[in-house]
């Protein structure tokens, strides 16, 4: 318990979750806010008659609210219908709270949280920084100790929410207090009770040092819109019967919102946002860049070079399978590309070869260019082939110049195809499907599916094919793949989920640390 307070009166129902003892007033005159273990301090506030706006940071609207929570006196509205991750926000929030910094010591912010629908031992258990919770339908702390019920005096209900928020500002300590839900805070009190249930919340907290976070159930709040500083609408969609979670901030006070909305993933029971797309435009974003480090593959699958993509496709892509990437109008080929690079890399850098059909708006001398950093010079013309339809460009070893005839294209490529496999058993055929319909017509059928298809999977080889535009030969193509992945960009996050397999919508990020690209997967839950 704290201890310049009254003691906690128990609220029948509901949850109530405390951190840490108030300092004594002289601590408080020399205490200063810190952002978190480095010591570094916040922001100053605004001086009367300045005009401040924060500037947001597109990339974390989490980071934006829990800011603008650090501000003393700012109630935030989270609102959504029930399932959404309101709660689970909630409580992300309470525990992002920054402490008070005394002297060389920390001392934690007062945290209450205050809810009507999760057991303390969901909270102690997902959130196990909380030092004290307590369970008012059992009377027990969640370690199962006793807790003081205060006696003849006790109130119930919404008075004795504001009779703990009272307690609160009086300890002028920085703070918060979460309610969840706030219909089920005033379900049964008086008009009287109501009233002052929303003057302890909304006056007066910046004297107190608090902020305050309240939860509601309903995906519109008019009633609540006009008294909060900040609002957050949590909604719950579907993509092809895959499940996606959405945030909008509608408004907070004081900051400049750059990017209003983002996908999220309460995957391990974190409020996690989806990573924005980043437009990578062939830039090595490695700091030294380094050859690939390729991902094993397994005895009988090739590895795509994520270990993230592995787990979706169950292990791997199958020796002698072929995978589609279904790719629409949102997604930049950026972004294909850097995927179909690291696949095409991690298989080369373990003794594989691999024909290349470029993607899209990609040459030869583009993908030779990027792969050559991941695989090295003397493996890009050993191992690799990569087709290229201007004749005018100058002869290369790797480069197979193929000239829109079908029947010569396909001699063509025969030949490479063998000459890649006496160097290696282990061959990829990466295609763009979209390209090859466009020069050969819809007659193709599709290179290799009758000819090429059947070979494939008799050596054990792999194909990797893109395709994005509606043709004619579209089904067919998608019966024939062993594995189907679609990729498109919602909300500023680009998208894959399996088809064959059947799997949830994942978000994806490429990351560049450790000298060369990663891809790795969030999924949404």
């Amino acid at each position: 318990m704290f201890s310049c307070v009254q003691p906690w009166n128990p609220l029948s129902g509901y949850t109530k979750l405390v951190a840490r003892e108030a300092p004594s007033r002289r601590e408080n005159m020399l205490a200063e806010d810190v952002s978190g273990e480095d010591g570094t301090a916040l922001e100053p506030q605004i001086e009367a008659g300045q005009v401040g706006v924060e500037k947001s940071k597109p990339s974390d609207l989490l980071d934006l609210m829990s800011r603008f929570l650090e501000s003393p006196g700012n109630v935030l509205l989270i609102q959504g219908a029930p399932g959404t991750g309101k709660t689970t926000l909630a409580l992300e929030l309470l525990n992002k709270m920054k402490g008070t910094r005394i002297g060389a010591h920390i001392i934690s912010a007062n945290k209450v949280y205050v809810s009507s629908r999760v057991s303390s031992s969901k909270l102690q258990r997902h959130f196990p920084g909380i030092h004290e919770v307590f369970d008012s339908m059992s009377g027990k702390e969640a370690g199962g100790k006793r807790m003081p019920v205060g006696g003849e005096n006790r109130r119930e209900g919404a008075a004795s929410i504001v009779d703990r928020i009272l307690a609160l500002k009086r300890a002028k300590q920085k703070g918060i207090i979460v309610i969840d839900s706030w219909e089920g805070a005033v379900a049964s009190a008086t008009e009287d009770e109501r009233r002052a249930l929303e003057t302890a919340i909304f006056q007066d907290l910046d004297e107190s040092k608090l902020s305050a976070v309240i939860v509601s159930e309903s995906e519109n709040s008019p009633k609540l819109d006009y008294l909060v500083d900040g609002i957050v609408t949590l909604s719950l969609t579907h993509l092809e019967d895959r499940t996606v979670r959405s945030v909008v901030v509608n408004k907070l006070r004081g900051f400049r919102l750059h990017t209003q909305g983002a996908l999220f993933s309460l995957d391990m029971g974190k409020f996690t946002l989806l990573p924005r797309v980043e437009f990578h435009f062939d830039i090595d974003r490695s700091v030294n860049p380094k050859l690939l480090s390729p991902v094993r593959n397994s005895q009988f699958s090739y590895s795509t070079g994520s270990p993230d993509l592995d787990a979706l496709l169950d292990g791997g892509v199958r020796k002698g399978s072929s995978l589609l990437l279904d790719v629409n109008s949102t997604v930049s080929p950026h972004s294909v590309k850097l995927l179909l690079d690291i696949m095409a890399a991690n298989f080369i850098n373990q003794g594989g070869t691999a024909f290349i059909i470029p993607y899209s708006i990609f040459s030869s001398q583009n993908i030779a260019e990027s792969l050559k950093t991941y695989v090295g010079d003397m493996v890009l013309n050993e191992r690799v082939r990569i087709a290229e339809f201007n004749q005018a460009l100058r002869d290369e070893k790797w480069r197979v110049k193929l000239s829109g005839n079908l029947t010569g294209d396909l001699a063509a490529f025969n030949n490479a195809w063998n000459e890649l496999g006496a160097i290696s058993p282990a061959r990829v055929l990466k295609y763009d499907f979209d390209k090859a319909v466009q020069l050969y017509g819809e007659t193709l059928g599709l290179p290799g599916i009758a000819e090429i298809g059947a070979g494939i999977r008799d050596a054990g080889a792999l194909s990797v094919g893109v395709i994005s535009r509606p043709t004619s030969l579209r089904e067919e193509l998608l019966r024939a793949v062993d594995y189907h992945l679609k990729m498109q960009t919602v909300n500023g996050s680009l998208l894959i989920y399996g088809v064959k397999p059947i799997t949830n919508v994942h978000g994806v990020k490429f990351r560049f640390e450790r000298g060369y690209p990663r891809l790795s997967l969030t999924e949404i839950v």
